[in-house]
Parts: structure tokens; C-alpha cells; sequence
């Protein structure tokens, strides 16, 4: 309590008053707030004292669970959007503008939605370090939000690969980004964090579990897809050196799917299957035509399996040799089998370029198998 004593002249009398002087509320020190007509000393988040304990430590588990969701979202969810674009597509390549807006919206409500509603991500669940609040709890959907689109500035991979966001973790006492500055959060260790922290949704954790599974699947998928089309594809030649053709890597040769084969190869990791059988011309009628060829190898195809459904035909030419396409659906053991059969004719013989898969699978095959069989060729001609 302040009191200023001044002096007051009345009809040449000096007085004394005492006046009762309140404090400006801009001159209140740092720290104080008033309080019915009190001042008390403001409790600094808890948060905020637990965050200027740590050390460098917070930055490397920050940066490792960024790192974790950056491969997660890229190659998992970006797999998944891919795929599905591709799945929907009719033609062979996806839209990728449709594909970059899809890839960017969910990217966004990742950590919107994740971050918001149990301050987690799925690289912070693995390093086991949360965003609070300064009470400690998910900081909630107006936070999330301010911090995500900071997100685009300072832990963007294009920008330094998120530079400006480590250097304020690094520099700042509570070891926060400009997201965390901006939106009043911080990034904690779990086991610091005590009952209020270490409350669990069972039906969140579980989403979180079934996430990372379905991203670790579509990164595989997509890795898988990326290695496909890096490493050399493998060349496979017929028994007499004649014909050949080329598959991915994961295909292996296999004569044992058939031993009449000339080439005979698999993707046991898929369940495809592609065999090549030739047959000289001289040993049919010289009025043979590929029409004709064709209708003996479908005649032949339709007597072993039971319940068969034919495709239209349709001609093509492969490696510049005049082809028709067909496909067969039936069963093989009571095991629904899809037949994609191509009949080639070159100048000296007839082929049937034979590959199969189960039914079911035989829509995301189909791409794969026709590639492999637009690869043969005549050794003799290359």
C-alpha cells in the first residue's frame, strides 16, 4: 500500500493529506495480477516449468518422432492415396493433381486431428512425448489448428527440412517451436506428465495401433513398387535360347509349374504365374492361320477347368509379332483362377504366353502380366 503525504494551502494554513493511491495496472510488476483489489503472484503454467527443465534430449526425440511420421505419411499414406487413385483410375496412371491435393488434405488433418484430440502423432506415441496445454492435456482443436498450419513454415521439409522449427527448439528455455510459441503448447515427456497426462482412450491408442499398421503395409507396398521400377529387371530365356522375356525383380524361374513350358516363372510373394509355350509351324498344316491357333489353345484351355467364362479377344501386337489377347475365368480345385492367354505368332513359330493369377487378385495383376508378356521376343531378332 503506496501513500503519498503532500501539502494543501487553505486561507494561508498549511495542511497535511494522505491520499490513498491504487496501482496502474501498467505498472504492475511481471508475474502480479490484481485480484479483488489484491495483488497476487501469477502461477506460471506447469508445463512451461516442466518444459524449461529439459534438455537437448527433447529436441532429439522431437526431431526422431518427425522423422517417423514423415516416412509413415509419405510412403504409407502416400502409398495408400496412390494406390487407390490408381485403383479408381481407368486409365494406367493415376491423376497425380488428384493425388497431391488427397495426399496434402490428409497430411493436414494427420496432425490436426491426432495432435488435437490426444496430442500425439504417431512418431511422438513411439518417442513417448505428448503436446499439452499448460495444464498438461491435449490442447484441443484451436490450438492443433495454429500449430498445424505453423507447421508449413517452420517444420516444412522443403524449407531446410524443417531448420527453423530445430533451432527454436534448441534455443528457446522451453524447448519450444513457433507453432508452440504461437498456440501456447509444449511437447513433454509422458512420464513427466503425471495422472492428468497419463489418462488413455482406449478407442484412440487402438486407432493409433491400427494406423501405423495400415501405413507400415502401404509403405512396404510402396517401397516394394518403388524397387520394382528402380532395379534391373531380370531376363529369362527359353530351354532352346530362342524366345525371351523380361519380368520385374521378384519374379524367379520355376519349371516346375510346368515341364512342357519353354519358360516357365512366378511371383510366389503375389501369386502370379506366367508360362511360355512354342511350337514350331511346320509342325501344323501350312493353311494355318493365328485365328485357328488360337481357337485350339482356347478349345484346349476350356476342357481342363471346370465352370469356364470366356473374354472377349481382341488383336494386338506384341513386340511388333500380329497377337490376340483373351481372358478365361474358371476354376482350378475348386479355386477361382483368372487366365489372361495371349497367342503370338512370329516367322517361324506359334506361341501362348499363359499367365494366371487367383480371381480375385487378377484386377491389380493384370497391368503387371501384360507388361511381362508385351516383353517377348525373339532372341535371334534382337
Amino acid at each position: 500500500m503506496l501513500y503519498l503525504t503532500r501539502i494543501k494551502l487553505t486561507s494561508g494554513v498549511y495542511h497535511l493529506e494522505e491520499h490513498h493511491l491504487s496501482k496502474n495496472p501498467s505498472t504492475v510488476a511481471p508475474g502480479e495480477f490484481v485480484r479483488n483489489g489484491s495483488y497476487q503472484r501469477r502461477e506460471p503454467d506447469r508445463m512451461a516449468v516442466l518444459s524449461e527443465t529439459y534438455g537437448a534430449s527433447i529436441f532429439f526425440r522431437r526431431w526422431a518422432a518427425w522423422m517417423i511420421d514423415f516416412i509413415l505419411i509419405v510412403f504409407g499414406y502416400g502409398g495408400l492415396v496412390y494406390f487407390a487413385a490408381k485403383k479408381l483410375s481407368e486409365t494406367e496412371t493415376p491423376n497425380l493433381g488428384m493425388v497431391v491435393i488427397l495426399f496434402l488434405i490428409g497430411s493436414f488433418c494427420y496432425y490436426l486431428l491426432l495432435e488435437g484430440l490426444t496430442g500425439y502423432t504417431l512418431g511422438k506415441f513411439v518417442l513417448r512425448i505428448q503436446v499439452v496445454n499448460g495444464e498438461g492435456r491435449p490442447p484441443g482443436m484451436i490450438k492443433s489448428l495454429i500449430r498445424t498450419l505453423i507447421y508449413l513454415v517452420d517444420t516444412n521439409p522443403l524449407l531446410f527440412w524443417g531448420l527453423p522449427a530445430g533451432i527454436c527448439v534448441l534455443v528457446t528455455p522451453r524447448k519450444q517451436r513457433i507453432g508452440d510459441m504461437v498456440a501456447n503448447t509444449y511437447v513433454v515427456k509422458v512420464r513427466d506428465l503425471g495422472k492428468v497426462g497419463r489418462k488413455k482412450n482406449g478407442i484412440i491408442a487402438g486407432a493409433i495401433i491400427l494406423m501405423t499398421i495400415a501405413s507400415i503395409v502401404f509403405a512396404v507396398s510402396l517401397i516394394s513398387t518403388l524397387i520394382t521400377q528402380i532395379v534391373k529387371p531380370e531376363v529369362f530365356i527359353s530351354k532352346d535360347n530362342q524366345f525371351a522375356i523380361t519380368a520385374p525383380w521378384n519374379w524367379s524361374r520355376d519349371n516346375m509349374i510346368n515341364e512342357e513350358a519353354d519358360i516357365s516363372i512366378k511371383n510366389e510373394f503375389t501369386d502370379r504365374y506366367l508360362i511360355v509355350l512354342s511350337e514350331p509351324k511346320s509342325d501344323f498344316d501350312s493353311s494355318m492361320t493365328l485365328q485357328e491357333y488360337k481357337g485350339i489353345i482356347e478349345d484346349h484351355l476350356v476342357s481342363e477347368i471346370t465352370d469356364p467364362e470366356l473374354g472377349l479377344a481382341s488383336d494386338r501386337v506384341v513386340n511388333g509379332y500380329p497377337a490376340i489377347e483373351f481372358t478365361l475365368k474358371g476354376e482350378v480345385d475348386g479355386i477361382p483362377i483368372m487366365y489372361n492367354v495371349t497367342t503370338i505368332e512370329t516367322p517361324s513359330h506359334y506361341h501362348q504366353v499363359l499367365a494366371w493369377t487367383y480371381a480375385s487378385r487378377y484386377g491389380r495383376a493384370q497391368q503387371e502380366l501384360r507388361k511381362i508378356r508385351d516383353s517377348f521376343r525373339e532372341m535371334n531378332m534382337m
